[in-house]
């Protein structure tokens, strides 16, 4: 069973709100989320775990007053069965590894992005992925949030490499591959909206002058600048996300016999001297 049992977690939130709390709310929601991913995560406290849940979008605990709506809708979406079913699916598409999946509800101070307010995250790790739901969320766009994080889970245990060892240019193809794969399954409609945010001209301009110098440069926490941008010209917001999948969307264009299986084990140097974005761009 790869999707764990959230909703126990969830009902004792909901039971512990109406009867009053004998701790703060905030230690009660770190140490029962706590309790159920210490086995997963390499994390070390329930402190530290709940910032890097929250900083994903978590719901706050003055929010779990709220749970109890999420979790009825959640529970007539039968989101956990949908959430199986559609992660068999994939699994076996891939060839994937055997993955925990957990999922919360969404926090209710959700971040505007491009005018369009968030209604879904996901977070994935070598040993799990979390989605962070909305009640709103629709089936199709589930299955999408679903497909993009285990296609990151798939990939991060293909290159087997601890997050600090990890270069630039794999988190560029790890976000593209992930949106291609997503546009292959459900269409372009269901992809994030930055895929297009930019022209190509205008993407190989900021590659050479941003991105080739840097590629190598290594440790995901310093890659968030190239991916989310600055908002300046040399790096504009989304920039790395809209490259990443500019450069697989180009290199899949190119090689037409590349099936979602063999693209996964491909190199990130592979994928990008054979795509629209080379080393040598004069």
């Amino acid at each position: 069973m790869a999707v764990e049992n959230t909703k126990k977690l969830l009902e004792r939130l909901v039971d512990m709100s109406r009867l009053g709390l004998e701790k703060t709310p905030i230690n009660v929601v770190q140490d029962l989320i706590y309790e159920q991913l210490k086995d997963f995560l390499p994390i070390s406290s329930p402190e530290e775990l709940h910032y890097e849940l929250l900083s994903n979008g978590l719901f706050e605990p003055n929010e779990v007053v709220d749970i109890e709506r999420a979790l009825r809708k959640f529970e007539n979406m039968n989101i956990w069965r949908i959430v199986q079913e559609e992660y068999d699916r994939l699994k076996n598409r891939w060839n994937g590894n055997e993955c925990p999946i957990f999922m919360f509800p969404l926090t209710k101070h959700r971040p505007i992005v491009d005018s369009i307010e968030a209604n879904k995250n996901g977070v994935s790790y070598k040993e799990a992925v979390i989605l962070f739901v909305s009640p709103e969320l629709s089936e199709i766009e589930l299955k999408a949030m679903i497909a993009h994080e285990y296609h990151h889970f798939c990939r991060l245990n293909i290159l087997n490499k601890a997050p600090e060892e990890i270069p630039l240019k794999e988190s560029l193809i790890i976000e593209g591959m992930a949106e291609c794969m997503v546009e292959e399954l459900y269409g372009r409609k269901w992809c994030s909206p930055w895929i297009s945010k930019y022209s190509i001209k205008d993407l190989k301009g900021i590659w050479k002058g941003s991105f080739m110098r840097v590629l190598n440069r290594k440790g995901v926490s310093h890659h968030q600048r190239y991916l989310y941008g600055d908002g300046s010209s040399r790096l504009p917001n989304w920039i790395g996300y809209c490259m990443g999948y500019a450069i697989v969307k180009s290199f899949l264009e190119r090689n037409k016999m590349i099936d979602s299986k063999t693209l996964l084990n491909l190199s990130a140097d592979e994928i990008i001297l054979k795509s629209d974005f080379t080393y040598n761009q004069s």
